[in-house]
């Protein structure tokens, strides 16, 4: 027979192991709770940052390092409001009176928003998605959880399709333009200072379905990236040399793509022949930009134009570090001086001396001068004090629309 005593220590030996048992599940449930708390802290893609009563930050995982720059030990006690959420998306401040993320430690108020900015250590602006749910306790806020989402990628993706829609849809304009004949040309005249026959530049316009007339600008970009520019080239020389055929003495521009095209030479001198149009009033421009890729190809080009009777304009002179060597090269009739050079004429000492250099040059190479950009008489009369050969701009005329010359065309 057992002793009494023995009976209790047994009974107290198995409360013992129970209490034992219970301690060591619940140490294992807190090793749980702790490795998926750093798992959740230091895995999970979206930032997340808890703030107390007053908006300073209490913790932050590395999802909200990454994507903001600063660490935890950066901000720990900083309000976050101060530091990451204090302007708006176009830079402005913004009061914490009226953000609305505050809300959630301010008024115990969750909040969502799907189009907010958080500020990076680095003064950029961080495109984000962000809620934050109150931490609330004798239902009184005591804090915030904010999880945040970068939208950077979303918004780069939604950029390139607009991109690509945009682009679609200005190549799709281009070819249906230039197949229902909705192309025009507009001519600004070209007015001699002294002597000299008077011209004018043609400048190309897309017209759309509506009757809306759309600036080369708009829509030249797209043709010269998706290769349809060649096209509008020959139909803006075809059109040009008809146009010259009629009596008239025209400049037309090419793009970059266009020169050095064998082809564009052929449709040229075909023009010429079909329209006996003088070579001489058809009078090409190009500019440094179209040059610089390949002056070989560029110079065999310009010779191949001068070889057919044509002249060639060397446009926006003077604003590249290449227009000397061009002037060496290139058979050369004229020099247009850029638009930058004549504006601002009269005030600015610094575009005096450039254009009477720019003059100076061309005499010395038996040049001719035009000047772009001219808008009042004042610009004018120092033009032509300076020696300027030609003019155009507003005051002189705006580009205004042409009817299409179809003179008759030899077999």
């Amino acid at each position: 027979m057992s002793s009494p005593s023995w009976g209790f220590e047994r009974l107290l030996s198995r409360k013992l192991r129970a209490r034992l048992v219970q301690l060591e599940a619940a140490t294992h449930a807190h090793a749980q709770a702790e490795q998926i708390h750093a798992a959740v802290m230091e895995n999970m893609a979206e930032g997340l940052y808890v703030v107390d009563r007053d908006g300073r930050l209490v913790l932050m995982n590395a999802a909200a390092t990454r994507l903001l720059g600063w660490t935890e030990k950066d901000l720990v006690g900083r309000r976050m409001h101060d530091v990451v959420h204090h302007q708006r998306a176009n830079g402005t401040p913004l009061p914490i009176e009226e953000c609305e993320l505050s809300s959630a430690y301010r008024e115990g108020r969750a909040v969502h928003s799907h189009n907010d900015v958080f500020t990076h250590k680095d003064g950029s602006i961080v495109p984000v998605r962000c809620s934050a749910a109150p931490l609330t306790e004798r239902d009184a806020a005591q804090g915030a959880v904010v999880v945040f989402h970068e939208l950077s990628d979303e918004h780069a993706e939604r950029e390139q399709a607009r991109v690509k829609f945009r682009a679609d849809a200005w190549t799709r304009a281009i070819r249906d333009a230039l197949a229902d004949d909705r192309l025009a040309l507009y001519a600004q005249p070209i007015v001699p200072l002294e002597d000299g026959p008077p011209g004018e530049e043609l400048l190309l316009r897309l017209i759309r379905r509506d009757g809306a007339v759309i600036a080369p600008g708009e829509f030249l970009p797209f043709a010269e990236k998706y290769g349809l520019v060649g096209e509008l080239d020959r139909w803006v020389v075809t059109e040009a040399i008809r146009r010259a055929a009629g009596g008239r003495r025209v400049q037309l521009n090419l793009s970059a793509n266009t020169v050095g095209d064998p082809q564009l030479l052929t449709l040229v001198a075909e023009q010429l022949r079909q329209t006996r149009a003088t070579p001489s009033d058809v009078v090409f421009e190009i500019t440094e930009t179209a040059l610089i890729h390949d002056i070989d190809a560029g110079a065999a080009f310009a010779h191949g134009l001068t070889d057919l009777g044509c002249e060639l304009a060397l446009d926006d002179f003077g604003t590249g570090f290449g227009s000397f060597t061009y002037l060496k090269r290139l058979p050369v009739s004229y020099l247009k001086i850029d638009i930058e050079f004549v504006r601002n004429l009269r005030s600015s000492n610094a575009n005096q001396h450039l254009v009477r250099a720019i003059v100076n040059l061309a005499q010395g190479f038996g040049h001719e001068t035009i000047a772009e950009g001219v808008e009042d008489e004042e610009t004018l009369l120092m033009l032509r004090e300076f020696g300027v050969d030609y003019a155009q701009g507003f005051h002189l005329g705006p580009p205004a629309p042409i009817s299409r010359n179809r003179v008759p065309i030899a077999s």
